[in-house]
Formats: C-alpha cells, sequence, structure tokens
C-alpha cells in the first residue's frame, strides 16, 4: 500500500509540521500499483438507478463515490491504515472522527472558492463555522499536473478572523496573500495533510481532455457540544479485519450523525450529455422490463413457472459440465 520511505518517515514530525506549518505533503506516498488496483474497485461510469447498492453519484463535471468503505477495500485500508490512525492519535488531544469521506473523479473544467473545512451544517446547508481541531487527508490517484490543490500558507492562524463567511473570494487572496499561496502539483499517490482551518481550493482549470481522481477524507476532534456533526459511514462489514476499540471510535461506531451524504445529488445535478447517456440505457432497460412483463400478463402462470425451472436446469447442468 504505502512506499516504504512513507511508512519510515516519522510520525512525530509529521504532526509538527501539521501543528507549527499548518500542513504536510509526502510525494508518492501510495505505491503506482495500489492506486491502480484500488481505481479498478470504482466504476465511474455505472451510475445506480432503482439499484439497491451504493456507487457513483454525479454534480456537474464531478462524478463522486461518498460511500467508499463500503464500496472499495483498497479506500477503506488507507482510510483505517495505522499510519492515518498514528498521525490522529499524535495530533489530537482528544477523541476524534472520521468526519466524512470519498473518492472523486473531476474533469474538463473546475473553479473551487478558497474556503476553510471547519463546517457546520443544519440539513443540507451549511450554518456556521466551528473550532474544532480537524485534519483533512488528501491523497492524489492520478498525476495532478492541473488542478493542484492550493493552500494558503499560515492561514489557519487568522481565518477564525472570517468565520462569518462560507468562502473568501478570489480577489481578497490574490490582494492580502498571493505570496503565501502554496500549489502543488505532484505524482499519483502523493498525501496532503492540512490543517481544516487552512485556507484552500483546487486551483481553477479548464481542459476537455483533463481529469484528476482524488481521495479525501477528513478527521474532527468532535467535543461533546457537537454531537450529529458529519457524515454517516456506511461500512462494509466485510472489511472489518482488524476490528479495535480504536478503530470503531474513530469510525463513529454508535455516534450520531446528522449530515447527509455529499454532494446533494439528483438528475438536476447531472450535465445534459450524463442525462442523455443514462436515457439511452434506461430506454433499453425499459423495452427489456415492458417485453418481461407482457410475457407473464399474457402467459398462464404454470407457464412461466414451467419456464424458469427448464432455464434453472439448463443453467444446472452447464455448471456440473464446467
Amino acid at each position: 500500500m504505502f512506499n516504504l520511505n512513507f511508512i519510515s518517515a516519522s510520525t512525530s514530525e509529521i504532526v509538527n509540521d501539521l501543528k507549527t506549518k499548518g500542513y504536510f505533503v509526502f510525494e508518492q506516498a501510495l505505491t503506482e500499483q495500489y492506486v491502480d488496483e484500488l481505481l479498478q474497485e470504482i466504476d465511474f461510469e455505472q451510475i445506480l438507478v432503482n439499484t439497491n447498492d451504493v456507487g457513483v453519484v454525479i454534480a456537474s463535471d464531478i462524478k463522486f463515490l461518498t460511500h467508499c468503505l463500503a464500496n472499495s477495500k483498497k479506500a477503506y485500508d488507507v482510510i483505517t491504515s495505522r499510519k492515518v490512525l498514528d498521525i490522529c492519535k499524535g495530533y489530537f488531544t482528544d477523541s476524534y472522527k472520521l468526519t466524512n469521506h470519498r473518492v472523486y473523479k473531476t474533469s474538463k473544467k473546475g473553479h473551487m472558492p478558497w474556503h476553510t473545512d471547519n463546517n457546520l451544517q443544519s440539513g443540507k446547508q451549511l450554518s456556521a463555522k466551528h473550532n474544532m481541531q480537524g485534519l483533512l487527508f488528501l491523497f492524489y490517484l492520478s498525476d495532478v499536473t492541473t488542478n493542484a490543490f492550493q493552500l494558503v500558507k499560515k492561514s489557519q492562524n487568522w481565518s477564525r478572523d472570517y468565520q462569518h463567511e462560507i468562502y473568501l473570494s478570489d480577489s481578497f487572496i490574490e490582494s492580502n496573500y498571493s505570496q503565501d499561496v502554496l500549489t502543488l502539483p505532484m505524482k499519483k499517490g502523493s498525501v496532503i495533510v492540512c490543517d481544516i482551518h487552512a485556507v484552500h481550493r483546487a486551483e481553477p482549470f479548464k481542459d476537455e481532455d483533463y481529469t484528476r481522481y482524488t481521495l479525501l477524507f477528513q478527521v474532527d476532534q468532535v467535543g461533546s457540544e457537537y454531537v450529529g456533526h458529519g457524515e454517516k459511514n456506511l461500512v462494509n462489514t466485510e472489511y472489518l479485519d482488524n476490528v479495535t476499540s480504536e478503530l470503531m471510535d474513530y469510525l463513529g461506531f454508535g455516534f450520531k450523525r446528522n449530515y447527509p451524504a455529499f454532494p446533494n445529488s439528483s438528475i438536476a445535478t447531472m450535465k445534459l450529455p450524463d442525462v442523455w447517456k443514462l436515457q439511452k440505457r434506461l430506454l433499453s432497460q425499459t423495452f427489456q422490463a415492458l417485453s418481461k412483463k407482457l410475457a407473464i400478463n399474457l402467459l398462464p402462470g404454470g407457464i412461466v413457472v414451467n419456464v424458469k425451472r427448464m432455464i434453472w436446469n439448463l443453467n444446472s447442468n452447464r455448471s456440473k459440465k464446467n
């Protein structure tokens, strides 16, 4: 999973960087093979409709797998890795919990505003900023040359002065902190960890041929006054191969969660080409469903049952021969 150099990197030095600088960067922390295998677990082209499972949703030009703890063992192993837990254990002074996570695919264009991630929500809406400690972990799952993560150095020290703002404007940052903007294009597998109070964004871009894959998750030191803070963590129990009280607390077992999954998606958040692709797929499935319903309604029930038995026997015989 992790390259040896990252595994051997001093956790105390990582924590010290986070507490003094507000960020830590390590190029190619994950092996290239591991990243490739992780992405193979996610089908970004399969959009679920009336399918009893978890999968990818679309919000404009970005595709999200929000519930990767239920759908990707490779992502689960990164998020719950000993290295990540040790960083959190060294950084936080009280109980900490995984509050959100996702793998996403960004393409074509994007203009994210400058922001911090110390957000409180009321339903689907951001309602206020909080003062809890928190860390944002971001792993590049592709080579990032465009749309790189950007961070305003030392901004965790002054961002609280702007708690009344949801976002900070491009002109404000350009006028006051342009010399402090750190842009981080790096190879796939690279990791960025930063204080959630640091002002950051993804660098704006417009390129029809460019795609970026990212694994992102956030860990907050959730105090008793913020019960319900965070999104629901849907976990595939098959992945729980080393259950400890530390892991259970980190994943939030028994802890109330009030926030809906991000992003808030529907047909309305899809772009027209994606809607059209979905409609073509649904049209074919609709004809199949109608044909099946018509046959069931026209044929006597006994014949339908006998046909099902014949199909079952044919499949059973084929399996025996193989």
